[in-house]
Formats: structure tokens, sequence, C-alpha cells
């Protein structure tokens, strides 16, 4: 008899609580866990609590589709606000209590004559080590999760403290402190203008320019709030607007002379505003030469205003050295600093990373990447040679235009109906993408890509060092990788039967779905009462409740 499916999630971020949602309310599926090695949900925005932090896409767009937040304080919220409405979801939704944290995970292999996932875990607290099975394994680490590992001459040496933006030392007080920035990415851009305020001075080292745009915040109102509340499908209007104005940014990234004289106008407003907010002598420096998109693009949360403060100096140059007590640059100018500050962003294109994940033929994932040339998955989310095996926010889906969340539940829907459902039901005991039909998207993909932003040679994090293919960037409309996993086909997919009773258990469970479902209740609600406007129908409805009268007034017992 074919042993009950079970599902093991690895990370807790976004992307893994929309999987959560899916299993428990869509699926009706319980028998799953979540492993996460830091202390709870939330994925990046637990880890990075660097002062400043915060969402550049509008957060009613960075935002569940299952659980729209009315009560948001303005467009762009910040770090701490967004890890509360993660957690609020996942106590909503009784999704905390398939949670186990503080566990990390250290690798995991397919056994091929079990038909499952054996993985390893390490007990943060504790360090004991320990093996779980599991009949599908998802991985929901995200590329946001490793700090870029940068290695500069000298840095064991500094005696004073220095640590990454996604390693923030809160136990430093940095007022009256000197501090360095060294990178000028997003974080970069977010921390400056915020501990600028009480350190007593701040340089930042940046070796290549960005493109900053205007960035307005405006705080809701009480009466915008009461209407997403209250006002049927006002915050899916709204939901809707913003995805479609963001989308429609992806056409000044493609390649072609209607997207180069879009791009264009983008580029001279930016200049504009840009010059506008810098001092004179930055302005040689800090606008780029390589196309907009090329980096991702900056939403000025108020960097450019903190350059003129007196206290802050940006350096255009990189790093020589770091010495005891401070900063050597690249033109030889030493400055001492009692903080430095490492903003040199994440390891994005390494997929899984630490984790090591063996397939049926006894190569590893970071193997096969390897031999691929950069990290590649079908739509992003399966691999060939590793069954039952799901990426999220996985290679080639990261939008630079749009929301993170919406390609990630895109996946967390196309993964739940090709795997996880005929598992569930036990349709089948395993599924592996085949190989050609990898290659083949992964390869459109690549096609799709050249000439675009962004392969224009600036220097990125969608590139794969080395061999110069991108492995992070979706090249069109987000709303085209919702086509693309709807028209994916079954056949692309090797299988292993399961028994003969799963039409039963489909069944069943598309009943709790219609029947059950909480989302569902108004739906029946309207279809009844469409049905019942029907003079009809309302008819042969009062005809049989009559019968349905006389037949229990027969059947009532008499008294006396």
């Amino acid at each position: 008899m074919q042993r009950a499916p079970s599902v093991i999630i690895i990370g807790a971020g976004p992307s893994a609580i929309a999987m959560a949602y899916k299993l428990k309310h869509e699926l009706f599926f319980d028998n799953w866990i979540l492993y996460e090695k830091s202390e709870g949900p939330g994925g990046t925005w637990r880890t990075n609590t660097y002062p400043g932090v915060g969402c550049d896409v509008p957060t009613h767009l960075y935002s569940f589709s299952f659980d729209l937040n009315p009560d948001w304080s303005k467009e762009l919220c910040d770090g701490p606000e967004i890890l509360s409405y993660m957690e609020r979801t996942c106590d909503r939704w009784n999704l905390s209590q398939h949670m186990l944290f503080s566990i990390e995970c250290l690798g995991a292999r397919w056994l091929k004559d079990e038909q499952e996932w054996e993985i390893q875990f390490r007990d943060l607290k504790t360090s004991v080590e320990f093996v779980r099975r599991a009949t599908v394994l998802i991985s929901a680490v995200g590329g946001i999760n490793k700090p870029r590992e940068v290695k500069f001459e000298g840095m064991s040496n500094f005696r004073g403290h220095m640590f990454h933006t996604a390693r923030w030392d809160h136990s430093v007080d940095y007022t009256g402190k000197r501090m360095a920035v060294i990178g000028n990415g997003c974080s970069a851009a977010q921390v400056v203008p915020t501990v600028s305020k009480t350190a007593a001075t701040l340089k930042q080292y940046a070796r290549s320019p960005q493109w900053y745009h205007e960035r307005p915040n405006r705080p809701f109102t009480a009466f915008e709030k009461w209407c997403f509340r209250w006002i049927p499908l006002w915050a899916r209007w709204e939901r809707l607007k913003l995805f479609l104005e963001n989308d429609a940014l992806v056409e000044t990234y493609m390649p072609g002379p209607l997207a180069a004289k879009k791009r264009t106008m983008v580029e001279e407003n930016a200049k504009k505003y840009i010059h506008s907010m810098v001092p004179e002598k930055y302005r040689d420096f800090i606008v780029p030469d390589f196309p907009l998109g090329c980096k991702r693009r900056i939403f000025d949360p108020g960097y450019l205003e903190s350059l003129n403060a007196p206290n802050v100096e940006l350096i255009p140059e990189g790093i020589k050295e770091i010495t005891e007590d401070g900063v050597i640059s690249e033109n030889g100018s030493k400055d001492e600093f009692d903080i430095i500050i490492l903003a040199t962003g994440f390891q994005v294109q390494n997929f899984l990373t630490p984790m090591d994940i063996v397939g049926e033929h006894g190569v590893s994932l970071r193997q096969r990447w390897k031999e691929n040339r950069a990290a590649q998955a079908y739509l992003g989310t399966t691999v060939s040679g590793f069954p039952n095996f799901g990426i999220l926010f996985g290679p080639n889906t990261f939008p630079a235009h749009n929301s993170a969340l919406y390609s990630c539940e895109v996946q967390v829907e196309y993964f739940a109906r090709t795997i996880l459902a005929p598992i569930i039901d036990r349709q089948v005991k395993a599924l592996v993408v085949h190989e050609a039909a990898e290659t083949f998207w992964v390869n459109s993909v690549q096609k799709e890509l050249v000439g675009s932003v962004f392969e224009a040679g600036c220097s990125n994090w969608y590139i794969t060092e080395g061999t110069g293919r991108n492995a992070a960037s979706f090249p069109g409309y987000a709303r085209d990788l919702w086509k693309q996993t709807w028209l994916a086909k079954s056949s692309d997919y090797d299988i292993v039967p399961g028994d003969r009773l799963w039409p039963v258990r489909r069944l069943y469970r598309w009943l709790k779905l219609l029947m059950w479902r909480k989302s569902n209740t108004a739906l029946w609600i309207v279809f009844f009462a469409l049905l019942l406007r029907r003079s009809q129908i309302r008819r042969r409805l009062g005809v049989v409740y009559r019968v349905a009268l006389q037949e229990l007034s027969r059947r009532r017992p008499r008294i006396g």
C-alpha cells in the first residue's frame, strides 16, 4: 500500500507562506512541516533589519492575493510593518503550527527505491543534527538570503565594528561615530540617509553610479483605509491598477527602437531629478552612462538629499585596503572610522546556498548547475533529475519591474497544480520534468534576454560571474510568466503512477474546496440568488417545498 504523502518546506519567507496557505486552505493538506533557520517567519524582512529598510514596490501590490491588508500606513511601507504583516498572515491562517524555527537545512538526497527525499537538518540552538523524510521537498529560501562575500585586504585587522547590512548589529551605537558605507545599492541608499542623521561623519564608497528616481510615499488617510476594508473589490481594483502600471515598465528594458525611445524619456526625467537634488561636485559621477535597468533602479528614499549634509561624503572609488583603524581607497587616500558597513548585496545567483541537494542520478544540484553554466529550472520551478522537488522564486523568475510576491504566487499555483495535487491525491508517486523541456524553456528565456538592458555590460547581480549568463531576470511582462505556467503541458514530466483510487480522493478534495472554503461562500450565495431570480426555478422550488411539507406532516406521529 502506498504511504501517505508528506511535504517539507525549507524557509519561511513570503514564497513559503504562500505555499503553506495553498497546502492548508486550497489543497486541504495538513501533512507538511516548514523548517526555518531564523527565529520566525518573514524571510528577508526578518533578516534585514538595518535602519531605513523598506520596500520599493507599492505595498498594496507587495502583499498576498489571499490576504489583502487594508491597514497599510503608506504607499511604500517600512520593513517592520511588512514583517508584522507576514507574521499576522501566518497566525490568521493557522500556518504557524506547522512551522519549526532555528533549524537549518544542510542538504537532501533523493531515495529512488523509496521514492522520497531524505533531508538533513541542524538545530541551531542545540547543534543536534537529524534526518527527516518527505515525499515532496520545496525550497523557499529565496535569492536575498545569503550576503555576498567580499574580501578586502586587511579586513581581519580592523579593530572597530564591521558588519553587513543583512547582519546589522543593533548593539552598536553609531551616534557620534565615524562611519563608512561600502556599496551603493538599494540597502546603501536606505541606510545612508537614516544613520547620517546621528553619525558624526559618514563616507560612502561607491565604484559606480546608479539610476535614481523620485519616490513619492504618501500616507493613507483613515477614509482610504475604510474604503479598502469595507467597499467590495476596492482594494482589488487598486491592486490591479498598480500591477498594470508596474508591468508596463518592462517596455523600457527590452531591445528595439521603441523601447530605446521610452527608456531615453525615463532617463532624462531621472537625470533632471538627480541633478536637482545633489551637490554640484557629484554631478559628473552620479548619473550613469549605462542604460536604465542594467542595474536595479533605486526609488530615492531621501538618499540624494542626504548627500547635501555637511557630515556626508560620497567617494566615487572602490576599496584598496582596510587597516586597523580605517580604509584606504583605490587612489591611496586613507580615512579613519569607528564602524564599517558592508552594503555589498547578496549571492543572488547562488540559489539554495549553502544546501547540497542530490538528485536521482547521484549528482548534486550545485554540480548540475555548474555544468549548465548557471542555475536553471523549468519555469523557474522544477529541475530535471530531481523528482518531487520545487524551487520558489527560482532562476529567471525575478521581476525587475513588478512585485516579487506575484511571481512567487504564480510559481506556487503552478507547482501545486502540477506536482502537489497529483501526489496528494495519490494519482502519482513521483514526477520529474524532462531535460528537453527544461532546456527548451531556459534557452527561450536566454534568447529573449539578448539585447535587453540586463545584458548591457554593467556589473549587476543578474549575471552569473564567469559565464555571463543571466540566471535571475524574467524577460517580459510579469503576466507572461503566469501565461506560460498555465500553458505548460503535463507531458513535460515523467511520472511514476500511484494507486487506482485517486479519482475518489480528488473528488472528495474538490467537494471540500467548493463547500467549505471560506472565500467561496459569497460566490455560492450569489450563485443561488441568481437561480432564485428565475421565476420558473422559483416555482419548481416552491412545488418541491410543498411536497416536502406534505410528506413530513404525513409521517409525523399523531399525539393522543
